[in-house]
């Protein structure tokens, strides 16, 4: 019942989904939150400089952030509608993307990665634009350009240059140019962010060594709890069985729906690599995860035979989020 009216098209949902989220969040924006996370001791500075001008200010932080997450959230469905990724529109990956996202419970606060899947999302569009463009594609520089935005915010979004390399090799034919287009885009924003601190008379070592200590600084798992490890084994579970589905019919699909899945399967794989390996504490990643799951999950269950079974696998979601909620 669930999954049927969240896999329908219907003008309501737009209006329901921000209704949804915010009974997601309703719960901390009453009480305190379980755990305080601090982000980054040394903010980047985009993000140090949100966090300052919103000190104290809890409730506006965490409306701002919730915000940032409808939109992101309703941006990846739009990627749908304009590149029909799925057989017909809808806002099911939107709310897949919501409820992912929202289930780490500390993270329903202001955030620097929140605004970094915004510009993900951008430069993922702005990426696929270029499938049929001929002659250079200026698009992957501005693709670059939006990452290291993102990075300014939290600094581990640079690892999606990964992801921004990754889709050239799969998008374009091979140009040398191109490739050039990427490093300038990504190093942009930092030659006037140093020409900034240079004629403002800041320290650029300091600065500099500010920065550095995002890359390196790792934080404690702090609160992840049994609640959480069944939920997120159930969620890769069925995740597993939508990569086995998918598997199966990827020959079968138009040449730019396989290029878009592939894409999609390296977002999650560099950002899954990344965090556990090099930065396991970084559970505010799932932001950057949701975004191929809400994808790989929302053709799954347009494409499951047995509806029942679909339900229930959606229902189980739902019902997980239900408990998170209720125990923590």
């Amino acid at each position: 019942m669930f999954l049927k009216f969240f896999k329908s098209g219907q003008p309501a949902l737009l209006f329901f989904i921000p209704v949804l989220s915010v009974l997601i969040w309703l719960k901390y924006f009453i009480i305190p939150q379980p755990v305080l996370m601090s982000f980054e001791p040394n903010p980047m500075p985009l993000y140090g400089w949100i966090e300052s001008l919103l000190k104290n200010q809890i409730i506006l932080s965490k409306l701002i952030t919730l915000t940032l997450l409808i939109f992101t959230a309703l941006w990846i469905s739009r990627l749908n509608t304009k590149f029909i990724l799925l057989q017909r529109r809808t806002y099911l990956p939107a709310i897949i993307y919501i409820l992912l996202v929202s289930t780490y419970l500390p993270l329903q606060q202001l955030s620097p990665v929140a605004f970094a899947a915004v510009f993900l999302v951008l430069s993922i569009e702005i990426m696929f634009d270029t499938l049929k463009k001929e002659g250079l594609a200026l698009e992957f520089f501005m693709a670059a350009f939006l990452v290291s935005i993102a990075s300014l915010f939290y600094a581990r979004s640079a690892f999606l240059m990964l992801v921004v390399w990754t889709s050239l090799a799969i998008l374009r034919p091979i140009r040398w140019r191109e490739w050039v287009f990427t490093i300038l885009g990504f190093l942009t924003p930092y030659v006037f962010l140093f020409a900034w601190y240079y004629l403002s008379g800041q320290d650029l070592a300091d600065n500099w060594e500010k920065i550095r200590y995002n890359f390196v600084h790792d934080r404690d798992w702090g609160y992840l709890n049994i609640y959480y490890l069944v939920f997120y084994f159930y969620v890769l579970f069925v995740v597993a069985l939508a990569s086995r589905k998918m598997l199966g019919v990827f020959p079968q699909l138009k040449i730019y729906v396989r290029k878009f899945f592939r894409i999609n399967f390296w977002i999650f794989a560099f950002v899954f690599s990344v965090f556990l390996t090099i930065y396991s504490g970084a559970i505010e990643m799932i932001y950057f995860m949701a975004i191929p799951v809400s994808y790989i999950l929302s053709y799954y269950f347009f494409n499951i035979k047995s509806k029942l079974f679909g339900e229930i696998l959606f229902g189980l979601i739902l019902a997980g989020y239900g408990v998170l909620l209720f125990f923590n």
